[in-house]
């Protein structure tokens, strides 16, 4: 049977190592914590520092503070009104609530990445098998993918570049299956659009989007 290890109102604690399940309760204050075989929760108006496991998800309330967020082999969840350095998976989705502030990056490998209103992404939203949708939220540098989809809706702004990576997979050859941009007619994009490989654009007539550039030999 797993093991929990539980923080009740923790103060000034420097770092927790597990290998198994971690959780913080409502309001606590705890430094760095890592997991191995299990994953990490912690609750509503909790501030922590660095969260990390390998196999595990992890799951964040609303109104928390943490650091870097990280996983090898899970989702992670992050509530509303939240404040974090970044998040990171490899396999696994990230999910991201309202009024989020992101300092720096949203990155999956296998995984999407959603995020709801009026969140502030300070870096670059990143996937390489996954879709990213964004909904009236500031993304600060770039949105990337090779093989998702991207969607921008409700006075979303991306102040970099929407870059669609070349598929360098052995498995998935098919151009058929192309990826798609969607931009709705209250979104923008200020830098260029870049084109790796073929890609379906929809593309409203009243986005505002820099120069589409194809870096791929069109037919």
């Amino acid at each position: 049977m797993n093991k929990v290890i539980k923080l009740i109102s923790v103060i000034s604690f420097t770092a927790v190592f597990s290998s198994c399940a971690i959780h913080v309760d409502a309001h606590g204050n705890s430094g760095d914590m890592s997991s191995v075989f299990g994953g990490i929760s912690v609750d509503s108006g909790s501030k922590v520092g660095d969260l990390s496991s390998v196999n595990g998800g992890i799951d964040i309330d609303d109104d928390v503070i943490a650091g870097e967020v990280e996983t090898v082999n899970g989702s992670i969840e992050i509530g509303d009104n939240v404040q974090l350095e970044s998040a990171e998976t490899v396999n696994g989705s990230i999910e991201v609530g309202e009024n989020a502030n992101v300092e720096k990056n949203l990155s999956t490998v296998n995984g999407s990445v959603f995020i709801k209103s009026n969140g502030v992404i300070g870096g670059s939203i990143k996937t390489v098998n996954g879709d990213i949708e964004v909904t009236q939220v500031i993304v600060s540098q770039n949105i990337k993918t090779s093989n998702g989809d991207i969607a921008l809706s409700d006075n979303t702004v991306v102040k970099g570049d929407i870059v669609i990576k070349d598929n360098n997979s052995w498995f998935s050859n098919d151009l058929s299956d192309k990826p798609v941009i969607i931009i709705d007619d209250t979104s923008s994009v200020l830098g260029a659009i870049h084109l790796h490989r073929p890609t379906e654009l929809k593309i409203a007539d009243g986005a505002k989007v820099g120069e589409i550039k194809y870096h791929f030999k069109r037919k």
